[in-house]
């Protein structure tokens, strides 16, 4: 992926992400194996694919568990690090970066620091109640992910 991300679009990344490095936005770590993702990708080369509010660095470890686990799935939706298709427009999700302890507006000219009750708002604005199956593993209660293990099979 990273391999067809523009080049000036990485420089873009490093700038706005400057504070942490190039750390995981789920586990605020710093390895080898840290990658550029698309936060709503999508086969074939998408014209807007490519938008500084659609990239984040992860872990291409932790995606590969994001895209075979529907806990990890779940999360990453619920700190907005992944976005579906349908949703029109990716700005209008904020994303928790981990290390931080924040939510973000990622937009094209960089970030904004919102409150997470913001966050809430938005991500309910955006997805309904699923939003709430997925924060409810987000946040790590056994009997949240159960439940939501449940709805969604």
């Amino acid at each position: 992926m990273g391999d067809t991300t523009p080049k000036k679009v990485l420089v873009k990344l490093d700038e706005r992400d400057a504070t942490h490095g190039r750390a995981c936005v789920m586990t605020g770590t710093q390895t080898d194996r840290i990658v550029p993702q698309h936060r709503q990708g999508g086969a074939g080369g998408r014209k807007n694919k490519h938008r500084l509010e659609n990239l984040l660095w992860l872990d291409s470890i932790i995606n590969g568990w994001i895209e075979d686990h529907a806990d990890w799935a779940a999360h990453a939706q619920a700190w907005g690090i992944k976005v579906p298709l349908w949703v029109t427009d990716v700005a209008a999700v904020p994303v928790y970066f981990a290390a931080e302890l924040t939510w973000y507006v990622l937009e094209a000219d960089g970030r904004r620091e919102i409150p997470p009750i913001v966050a809430l708002d938005m991500m309910l604005e955006v997805y309904g109640d699923d939003y709430l199956l997925w924060k409810s593993v987000a946040d790590g209660t056994a009997r949240a992910h159960a439940l939501y293990l449940r709805s969604a099979g």
